[in-house]
């Protein structure tokens, strides 16, 4: 549903090496570039999937946990572009306290029993997305 292998290991290596590369990416977030949004996710999903399921290990809680951490650094993108933000440890926090916060049942995040699902709204965003492909015969 949310796993996107190939990709993710050609940008998170490009993206890794480099903060300023994140946090570029995360401004471009800011101001609702989804396609940045998706480059995003793909460079950070392989280390937000390890936290949370180290610490939670049913699959489809995390699964449900990881999507709720993306989306909640989409809606709050914003607040976290100032320079020598660390994206990656910003992200990476939200997705170790959403984690931490499934074993109590006052602040589970977006518990599964009440209809939403956090994965579902994440595929959508990310599928928005996608660059639409054009026929390579096309003029314009």
């Amino acid at each position: 549903m949310i796993a996107r292998a190939p990709a993710t290991v050609v940008f998170l290596t490009e993206y890794r090496g480099q903060p300023s590369r994140l946090l570029m990416l995360l401004r471009r977030v800011a101001a609702a570039d989804q396609a940045a949004f998706g480059r995003l996710y793909i460079a950070l999903a392989p280390d937000v999937a390890t936290i949370v399921h180290e610490r939670i290990g049913d699959d489809d809680r995390a699964v449900e946990v990881a999507a709720a951490t993306f989306l909640e650094a989409w809606q709050t993108a914003d607040l976290h572009t100032a320079p020598g933000t660390d994206v990656a440890g910003w992200i990476t926090g939200i997705a170790a306290r959403r984690a931490g916060e499934q074993d109590d049942p006052r602040t589970r995040s977006h518990p599964s029993d009440q209809g939403y699902s956090p994965a579902v709204t994440l595929d959508a965003l990310l599928d928005y997305a996608k660059p639409a492909r054009r026929s390579p015969f096309r003029r314009g």
